[in-house]
């Protein structure tokens, strides 16, 4: 089974997109941190006018992810000094993972302002950059932080080559990938994402020794697992997909995206009762995801649980109401009701829409010509 074929099977469309799902590799000491917490504090006791004890205590809780208390602690540090330019970005961190992003953008820039040599902001603001797709000043700001601070280059390294790749500059990618292994020898994020360039440009071999290391050189982490899952599923292994998708899910619970892609797998085999169960996870997990219900969607129509499909497609269309991949799904559903009106309004959907997707522009054109 290939990943068009897969596609096909369930009106997934990017199911086979590899990017992989991994989180930074750098693992907060918790010991440490409440070390650094209970320091602090006693410091803040003696001394409630100190900015650097508030500053480094809320980057703790930063790291805790305790994201109110790090709020409080580096606005704390501000009001006692107003050009304290490690506290903007400590609060900036704060203001961008409680998702205010405007203001996380507004303390860098302060940050960088008030200590242009501290090469944290750069990187912290070139993220910013990033998740909101303006990959050339996000490269630009990577590359600052690189310049300015060894301590700041793999984090760097890795995202600038993200920046690459979603630029479609895969052979830059590769080579911040490769540069920040070099770095730190004992991260697996690189490999990971190494794996996923090699295994678009057809380099299967090369993809699975990439997640091979990553797998050796963090066991315990989920990303490694599904890298190798990606590329099994690349090679039509199904066996050794479900395998390795099982380690994820033991892993990394709440990993939805492991889910999905497992329940494509095992309805292709004819595992419907697995798939199901997968799937609902997954929209327990994540009740916004949009492949999850389309390709619960799907399993209920191979069914013929026609019904209980196309309230799932109608959740995954008020989810994203121009995905053209789920409405051409949902006319082929509506053909098999024998519904022509409201299959020829979906595939005229498609159509009326920037062609996105190939495999749903040819079925609803196809859908239309049966239709006459």
């Amino acid at each position: 089974m290939t990943c068009g074929s897969i596609g096909r099977l369930v009106g997934l469309g990017l199911a086979c997109s590899l990017a992989i799902a991994a989180t930074d590799v750098a693992r907060a000491d918790q010991a440490s941190n409440d070390r650094v917490i209970a320091e602090k504090t006693e410091i803040i006791a003696a001394d409630p006018i100190n900015a650097v004890a508030y500053e480094l205590r809320g980057e703790a809780y930063y790291i805790k992810h305790d994201w109110t208390r790090a709020f409080e602690d580096c606005s704390a540090a501000i009001r006692i000094d107003p050009n304290f330019g490690r506290a903007y970005h400590c609060r900036g961190r704060a203001y961008s993972a409680k998702g205010d992003r405007d203001h996380a953008m507004a303390d860098y820039n302060e940050a960088i302002r008030l200590d242009p040599g501290y090469g944290a902001s750069y990187a912290s603001r070139a993220e910013e950059y990033f998740n909101k797709g303006d990959y050339d000043l996000a490269i630009a700001g990577f590359t600052d932080a690189i310049e300015r601070s060894p301590k700041q280059a793999y984090r760097a390294l890795v995202k600038r080559g993200e920046a690459y790749a979603a630029k479609g500059d895969t052979d830059r990618a590769v080579t911040d990938y490769s540069e920040a292994m070099q770095r730190n020898p004992a991260a697996a994020l690189p490999y990971e994402l190494r794996s996923t360039i090699r295994l678009g440009k057809g380099d299967v071999d090369a993809a699975f020794a990439d997640c091979d290391s990553a797998v050796r050189l963090e066991p315990a982490s989920a990303g490694g697992h599904y890298c190798r899952a990606m590329v099994f599923l690349k090679k039509d292994d199904v066996d050794g997909t479900i395998r390795e998708l099982d380690d994820v899910t033991r892993i990394m619970p709440s990993f939805e995206k492991a889910y999905v892609v497992r329940a494509v797998v095992l309805h292709g085999k004819g595992d419907d009762k697995r798939a199901l169960a997968d799937l609902d996870e997954a929209i327990r997990l994540q009740p916004g995801s949009l492949e999850a219900y389309r390709n619960r969607a799907g399993v209920f129509r191979d069914l013929k649980q026609y019904d209980r499909a196309l309230v799932d497609y109608n959740e995954a269309l008020r989810l994203d109401p121009n995905n053209q991949v789920t409405l051409a799904s949902r006319g082929l559903l509506y053909m098999m009701r024998s519904d022509p009106k409201h299959a020829r309004a979906d595939f005229d959907s498609v159509l009326a829409l920037p062609p996105a997707d190939k495999w749903a522009v040819d079925t609803a054109r196809e859908g239309l010509s049966l239709l006459k």
